[in-house]
């Protein structure tokens, strides 16, 4: 199970804590439990904290929510804990970590990270540490430096039971948010929450580092556009701030002719020194990347993803008037200048074939449906958003978006299958299969109304694998294409594998996606595109939300921050939040939801059985 906060990363299984990572820099070390762990120990699973008990052993795994540190609480007969630092430097480096002993512990000190360890009671024995029978703390501080490490350490022996109220009161803080009786839901909302938190990342001095994208997604440190804006979603009716955060940050990146980047690099100088290194040495690598400050080049869909959320932002803080003016307007405008001028008679922006937007393994060129839902929405909202100031200019993109929609049904549309298209291509291949990433059309009203129930009705025939016998696995989920890409489409990496990454495995986030358009149509089916990714991970033993998975092909990051999206949709479709305050009751029955914005003020809304609901301001 991975651990995460905005200064640290780890993973703990049953050999011990491994992969300590200090963000915006490297791994450094671990811990390792002997003995390890008995597989048939019995494991309790909360956000960022793990206990196993086993025989008259019970050890308790914790990160603090507020500080760079793990806690280890373990009572029992005795047992001992060793520390093990990374056996090959990261990349511009040298030296391995320099490890010395203190009086009740190790440090690990490098020139990219530091570890302070240290225990409340015990011995040392070699690179072990011996606890002795009862009960027994054992703190790991980390750091960018050792003075962070050091004080993280200090932070937690000073006043241990201070240390473990802050995780307590994450937990409730994070569970109290939603209260619903059935489990599966309830555990899916926490987890998917969690996952969403704690991907805000800092640096050592406290400057915020953006939100993370997923536990595999931390060399070198970066932050996304497209990650970040559905990692949002769950967090915008309830802390909108936080999204404001991400907004200024990213807008940093948008280009003078509004083009964008994938994301940005937020490393620690350490961080930056090994991705430097690692451009320096791989001459393929700095040519997909070229600029030191950018994870990738101009990827066509980023910018849709940034006017997307500064009018959603301005939304959820009732204020247009922080976004409508200044540099976030000139960027709005540059960005949808740059798509007008990507558009060709038509009317429709053509994609360059290459393989920059999320479909990242795939070239996909022309008209690609998933990229006009978004287009479409940014020009309704930015239209909306500008109506005040520029009544001529929104009326310009609203006229834009009708010519969007008209030309999208003669290209794509495919009455007889019911769908969109995924893609035409510049060379005139229709890629016809049935595409999850097409529901940006539902979403952002690219589909009309009648098109969007029709391909949500495709979807549970096709992309359900409860529903189709024509995919070999049984049921698992929603995949992502069914079927699997053609051979006329260029694809590389996993994505050339059918039922694999973007060729057909299931994405929770687009099951998000999926979920929150049945909800908000009061659909049947909500439930299975909603929690079948989560109960099938849970089988599989994923106690966090994952990027992506199928039956053959394994899983991939842990803790995915944009996995959090069936979260979102049980507060934006189940609950139908809306900034203006708009709600119903949702179909899992009575609920309360609890700091959520309605009109700007946090709300406590209580629903009944029949179609009531309370709203205290």
């Amino acid at each position: 199970m991975p651990l995460s906060n905005a200064r640290l990363q780890a993973q703990v299984d049953t050999r011990g804590v491994h992969d300590l990572f200090v963000w915006g820099g490297a791994v450094i070390g671990s811990l390792r439990f002997y003995p390890a762990v008995p597989s048939s120990a019995r494991v309790l699973v909360f956000p960022n904290q793990l206990t196993f008990s086993w025989l008259e052993h019970t050890l308790t795994v914790a990160a603090v929510p507020t500080m760079p540190a793990i806690l280890l609480r373990y009572r029992g007969p005795g047992w001992a804990v060793g520390v093990v630092p990374v056996s090959q430097p990261p990349t511009g480096f040298a030296a391995l970590p320099a490890v010395s002993k203190t009086v009740d512990g190790w440090r690990l000190e490098s020139e990219w990270a530091a570890l302070e360890v240290r225990a409340s009671a015990g011995l040392r024995r070699g690179r072990r540490w011996v606890l002795p029978a009862g009960e027994a703390l054992l703190v790991v501080g980390a750091g960018e430096h050792l003075v962070e490490a050091v004080a993280a350490c200090r932070g937690v022996l000073s006043d241990p039971e201070r240390a473990w109220r802050l995780c307590e009161g994450y937990l409730q803080r994070i569970a109290g948010v939603l209260e619903v009786a059935d489990p599966a839901l309830k555990s899916l909302f926490v987890h998917g929450l969690h996952a969403a938190l704690a991907s805000r990342k800092e640096q050592a001095d406290g400057r915020f580092a953006g939100f993370a994208a997923g536990y595999n997604y931390a060399v070198p440190a970066r932050t996304y556009f497209r990650d970040s804006y559905w990692t949002l979603q769950v967090l915008l009716p309830l802390w909108p701030e936080l999204a404001l955060e991400q907004l200024r940050m990213l807008g940093t990146a948008i280009h003078p002719d509004g083009a964008a980047p994938s994301g940005l690099i937020v490393a620690s100088t350490a961080g930056q020194r090994t991705w430097q290194a690692r451009r320096e040495a791989d001459p393929q690598l700095a040519q997909d990347h070229p600029q030191p400050s950018e994870w990738w080049a101009d990827h066509f869909d980023s910018p849709l993803y940034y006017c997307l959320l500064a009018c959603e932002v301005a939304a959820w803080l009732r204020d247009p008037g922080l976004l409508e003016m200044g540099e976030v307007r000139e960027r709005l405008i540059a960005i949808l200048d740059r798509y007008a001028r990507l558009s060709d008679p038509h009317g429709l922006p053509v994609k360059p074939e290459h393989d920059r937007d999320w479909a990242d393994n795939v070239f996909r060129g022309g008209y690609v449906t998933y990229n006009l839902g978004l287009y479409y929405g940014a020009l309704v909202q930015v239209a909306e958003l500008l109506e005040r100031s520029e009544a001529a200019r929104a009326a310009a993109y609203r006229r834009c978006a009708a010519v969007v929609a008209r030309a999208a049904t003669r290209q794509l549309w495919l009455a007889e299958r019911g769908h969109f298209a995924e893609c035409r291509t510049l060379s005139g291949h229709l890629e016809d299969h049935l595409a999850i990433d097409t529901l940006t059309a539902v979403r952002y009203g690219l589909a009309s109304e009648r098109q969007a129930r029709v391909m949500l009705s495709a979807m549970r025939q096709r992309l359900e694998t409860r529903h189709n016998p024509q995919q070999p696995y049984g049921d698992w989920g929603v995949m992502s294409v069914f079927p699997p890409y053609s051979q006329q489409l260029r694809r590389r990496g996993k994505s050339r594998f059918p039922y694999r990454y973007h060729n057909g495995s299931d994405w929770p986030y687009w099951d998000g996606v999926y979920a929150e358009a049945l909800l908000l149509r009061q659909a049947r089916g909500w439930r299975y595109p909603l929690t079948r990714w989560w109960t099938y991970g849970l089988a599989q033993g994923w106690p966090a939300p994952v990027e992506y998975y199928a039956p053959p092909w394994g899983v991939g990051s842990r803790l995915n921050a944009w996995s959090s999206m069936p979260a979102a949709a049980m507060l934006l479709g189940g609950f139908g939040l809306t900034p203006e305050g708009r709600l119903k009751q949702p179909p899992w029955g009575p609920s309360r939801l609890s700091g959520v914005r309605i009109r700007g003020k946090p709300s406590l809304i209580v629903t009944t059985d029949g179609v009531e609901v309370e709203r205290n301001g």
